[in-house]
């Protein structure tokens, strides 16, 4: 099956049918599909290379950006620096006398799994790549984990079914010769806090910088919901593509009509007056889905993703859809809200990845040790947000649209952009003024249509009190837990009868 973003590297010769084309960079074989972009550049005993698509989002420029980040840089940690200016959806090879290195993007949009065995060591796009090339069977304690989680859910910090096979996660970068991942630190020091006016203005350029980019690598589609992050990614686009902004949103099977989600938009399309269709599912066929299978494993990944993503691409016929995860997860700090920093605790976070067994817990342990160890001063629920919620959960769903070779992109992929953002305390950023703000920037004419209404009295609670919502996260947990072990067992003595 045809794949995007796909790729395999190691020393080692292999025979992966949605990779097609081989090169050498260094000491190793880069393998990949031919639909994506490769860039590389090597001067003496230093090279670097870019997958995927990639753009500094400070200066606007996309042209020989691996020759400038060789020629304006000495090291490794001065290209970790330079990555920062990117944005875009790539992953960035460096190789120098010290090493040969893989850094993803800013929230790992192209997942990076590494691993091997004494006699192999291998990062893919996928883990069942190398593990069907090194012969790696899933970890019965791993498997364990991931089985007390819907499918959905990500695993927890690195881990994978194999216990030989972690996740680069965002803020990380992969050292071959160590055959390990190392944290790098975005704020060494508290970040100064900064108002909304002033990260607005300080991003905006960055954004528009990564719409005209992606506009003029690929036909575009925008999915709308009745909610802010679809509006601010519409707004952007909006000023740029003309008369060519066209959006859409799925009609699911259980909807009526007269959901917000399905209303507001079509508002908003009036109002606006932008190309607008609602959609309805597309069940993938069977040899999709056996494709999918083989790929990825059957029962790996949610099939409910799928079925949103062969929807999409039936529909976009090769266009790219936008969405807009980073700026929920971040712009309005959608899944922590103001609550305290000292109560970004392990089992709290534990509630956050939706994982009900205890070994979860150790790994939310390790994962917090790690930033403590580096240094790192970045707001901890906001590296939650971007290294488990975007560069896992997110990292999933990008797998399966890469797979089937739907492009799946975001506006606001940059360190600079996020890093920007975590600077603006959570109390203002929670109410969406980030949002609104850019809104207004780009296109206050959509203000006027009004945004979903949260209907129930006990949202609305704990979205307006931090330390509320601690607790109803947990709340929240302990019940979705009973129901998914009830389930669980309904079906253990379904099979059994």
């Amino acid at each position: 099956m045809h794949s995007i973003f796909s790729y395999y590297i190691s020393k080692d010769e292999v025979n992966i049918a949605e990779l097609d084309t081989k090169r050498v960079l260094g000491d190793y074989l880069v393998y990949t599909d031919s639909d994506t972009p490769f860039n590389s550049f090597v001067k003496g005993e230093r090279g670097c290379a870019l997958f995927g698509y990639a753009i500094d989002v400070i200066s606007g420029d996309c042209d020989d950006l691996t020759n400038k980040i060789l020629l304006q840089t000495g090291n490794l940690a001065e290209v970790i620096e330079y990555e920062s200016r990117l944005g875009g959806k790539y992953i960035l090879l460096y190789f120098d006398g010290s090493g040969f290195y893989v850094i993803g993007d800013a929230t790992c949009s192209i997942p990076v799994y590494f691993g091997g065995l004494a006699e192999g060591f291998a990062c893919s796009c996928n883990p069942n790549y190398i593990a069907r090339e090194l012969s790696l069977e899933p970890d019965e304690k791993l498997m364990k984990i991931r089985n007390l989680s819907e499918i959905s859910q990500a695993l927890p910090y690195n881990v994978t079914v194999y216990k030989e096979i972690k996740q680069l996660i965002p803020n990380h970068y992969l050292s071959f010769s160590k055959r390990a991942d190392s944290r790098f630190v975005n704020s060494s020091s508290k970040q100064r806090e900064i108002g909304v006016e002033e990260a607005t203005k300080t991003v905006a350029p960055m954004i528009d910088n990564l719409v005209k980019y992606y506009l003029n690598e690929f036909d575009t589609y925008c999915p709308i919901t009745s909610g802010r992050d679809s509006r601010v990614v519409l707004a952007f686009l909006a000023a740029y593509a003309n008369d060519e902004l066209k959006g859409y949103t799925i009609k699911h099977k259980e909807h009526s009509g007269a959901e917000q989600d399905l209303v507001i938009p079509r508002l908003l399309a009036e109002h606006c007056s932008f190309s607008y269709e609602q959609i309805a599912d597309v069940d993938p066929l069977d040899k999709l889905v056996f494709a999918v299978n083989r790929i990825l494993g059957k029962g790996q990944y949610s099939s409910k993703t799928l079925l949103i993503a062969n929807t999409v691409k039936a529909y976009c016929k090769g266009r790219a859809i936008i969405n807009g995860d980073i700026i929920g997860q971040v712009g309005k700090c959608s899944l922590h809200r103001d609550i305290p920093e000292f109560l970004a605790t392990p089992r709290y976070f534990r509630c956050k990845m939706h994982n009900y067994s205890k070994e979860s817990l150790l790994y939310v342990k390790k994962w917090l040790k790690d930033i403590k160890q580096s240094g790192e001063k970045v707001n901890t629920f906001d590296l939650f947000s971007v290294e488990n919620r975007l560069g896992r959960w997110a990292g999933q769903e990008n797998l399966i649209y890469n797979t089937i070779s739907q492009p799946y992109l975001n506006v606001f992929n940059s360190r600079s952009i996020i890093y920007t953002w975590t600077a603006v305390p959570r109390n203002k950023r929670k109410k969406s003024l980030l949002h609104f703000g850019l809104i207004e920037v780009k296109q206050p004419k959509m203000m006027e249509i009004p945004f979903e209404k949260e209907k129930k009295t006990v949202f609305k609670l704990s979205k307006a009190n931090g330390i509320f919502y601690y607790l109803s996260s947990f709340a929240k947990f302990y019940i979705e837990k009973m129901k998914f072990l009830r389930n669980k067992n309904e079906k253990s003595d379904s099979n059994c009868g």
